[in-house]
């Protein structure tokens, strides 16, 4: 039954990758609610990386087709522009798009498939700030529960 929660949580944050009016957040603390405290680091860790897969699918997307997008996100893309040459900067943005998801990740992973941030830059930087959020959310449904 544990490995169910945690493939449905991991599920549910990949399709909020790719669909930001999908809750993984939600998800992933009542996935903790329900599973015992030994489980929430597989827990975090898949809901990461379902998250990032949807994220870098997003990004591949972007960066294929960036005149897909509309012409209004176009034009605040440009304005971005000059940062692209500034990675400790630009992985700081991801991070922090990715920890705090102000402004929302969706928006930053667009920008850097726009931009072309380096690939690595934005799965290591992406990766890591989604974990430290999931775990903190994790860990908090935990706390509220009984397990």
């Amino acid at each position: 039954m544990d490995i169910n929660v945690v493939i449905g949580a991991a599920l549910v944050c990949a399709a909020g990758g790719i669909l930001p009016w999908i809750n993984s957040e939600l998800a992933l603390v009542g996935a903790a609610l329900l599973l015992p405290r030994p489980a929430l680091l597989v827990l975090v860790l898949a809901c990461a990386m379902g998250q990032m897969v949807a994220k870098l699918a997003l990004y591949g997307a972007t960066c294929w087709a960036p005149h897909r997008l509309p012409a209004r996100a176009r034009v605040g893309l440009a304005r971005a522009e000059k940062y692209r040459d500034r990675p400790r900067l630009m992985g700081a943005a991801v991070f922090t798009g990715a920890l705090v998801s102000v402004p929302p990740f969706y928006l930053v992973t667009l920008a850097c498939g726009v931009l072309r941030i380096p690939l690595a830059l934005f799965a290591l930087a992406g990766t890591a700030g989604t974990v430290v959020r999931y775990g903190a959310l994790a860990w908090a449904g935990a706390a509220l529960g009984t397990n």
